[in-house]
């Protein structure tokens, strides 16, 4: 059996199926399925671009603004320099903020949703509580601080407090973390990074 060139094509470049499930619906053997590609000279995907294709369907969840207000440079600015101090770097599928301060968060959100237009349902929130923390009402702080539903807010099991004096005013609502788990997104952040002059190789 035969693929037609338009047929694989459309479905293994354009739509971005997989070499499985072009088989599984065509109900042939993936070998078959390899075999026309390499026939019809369409270069085939590696496993790291197969996988991402197949958890984003519809390609990248993020688009990127290009033409930046003179505010949109100024938020654009505030993020990237948080992300630069504060942010996790070293994870190269996942673009992660970790503070308690909620202005630093909610510019980050803003930032995340105005200028890289990313998807919400790609942005994930993280609350670490205290044992001290009344979890709820850290929750309620939280969802209405950033604008988002209490329930989007996952916590994880309280952890012992964090010393002494000042901590007790600073995580009276405990600490959160926002994420966007995408590599492409991550790869993009890390090359806004070194364009700004930052090098992981100085500690």
């Amino acid at each position: 059996m035969s693929i037609p060139k338009s047929i694989l094509y459309k479905s293994y470049v354009l739509e971005q199926k997989s070499m499985f499930d072009i088989a599984k619906n065509m109900d042939i053997s993936i070998h078959k399925v390899q075999y026309w590609l390499t026939k019809y000279k369409i270069p085939r995907r590696n496993q790291k671009d197969a996988n991402y294709a197949k958890y984003n369907p519809d390609g990248d969840p993020f688009n990127i603004k290009s033409n930046l207000s003179i505010d949109d440079q100024h938020l654009y600015y505030l993020a990237m320099g948080f992300y630069w101090g504060e942010g996790g770097k070293t994870n190269y599928q996942t673009t992660r903020l970790v503070n308690s301060d909620p202005t630093m968060i909610l510019i980050f959100y803003k930032f995340l949703l105005n200028i890289c237009r990313v998807k919400t349902s790609k942005i994930h929130f993280h609350l670490q509580t205290f044992k001290d923390n009344n979890i709820q009402r850290a929750k309620d702080y939280w969802s209405k601080t950033l604008g988002i539903n209490a329930e989007n807010i996952h916590t994880s099991q309280p952890i012992p407090s964090q010393g002494k004096g000042n901590y007790k005013n600073i995580n009276i609502h405990g600490v959160m973390a926002i994420d966007v788990y995408n590599t492409h997104f991550q790869a993009w952040m890390m090359e806004q990074l070194t364009k700004l002059g930052y090098n992981p190789n100085i500690r």
